[in-house]
């Protein structure tokens, strides 16, 4: 397992759910003690749905925490790998039309396509099937499509 490519796409999420890139760091530190600290899952194979766990449970614990949320939004574009102003504002583009998604459906699309998590991997890590993963993820995508007008989405 590559930790730094790991980190990157955990940071990424984290950041997707929280809006803090701060947090987000805070949040996938944490992740990776807790990680570190239970060797039972280590030699599993199964690391990359243990730490998509313990992060989205932070994450959740994060909300709780909070009283008083705060709705300011401050794009850090981690989906943009690089600065040319067309990628920058498509990277806004499609954070604004994720963020309009219902919550499961913008955290399973981020876990499949920004992460590169698989469907079956998200199902361990939500609790939920791969079947009713893939059947989400085509409802969202469908949403998307109508968001973004169909410009920025294409059949996968």
């Amino acid at each position: 397992m590559d930790l730094k490519e790991q980190y990157d796409k955990l940071l990424r999420y984290c950041y997707m759910r929280t809006k803090d890139s701060v947090l987000a760091e805070d949040i996938v530190q944490e992740t990776f003690l807790k990680f570190w600290q239970n060797r039972s899952y280590k030699d599993t194979g199964k690391q990359m749905g243990y730490l998509y766990t313990i992060a989205r449970n932070l994450c959740t614990d994060e909300f709780r925490r909070k009283t008083i949320l705060d709705i300011e939004v401050y794009p850090d574009l981690l989906a943009c790998k690089d600065s040319e102003p067309e990628n920058v504002i498509d990277g806004i583009v499609i954070e604004e039309a994720l963020e309009r998604l219902p919550e499961d459906l913008r955290e399973i699309v981020v876990l499949r396509y920004v992460c590169g998590i698989s469907a079956a991997d998200i199902g361990k890590v939500m609790g939920i099937s791969r079947f009713s993963v893939n059947r989400k993820l085509k409802e969202g995508l469908g949403i998307l499509r109508k968001l973004l007008g169909g410009e920025y989405c294409n059949d996968r």
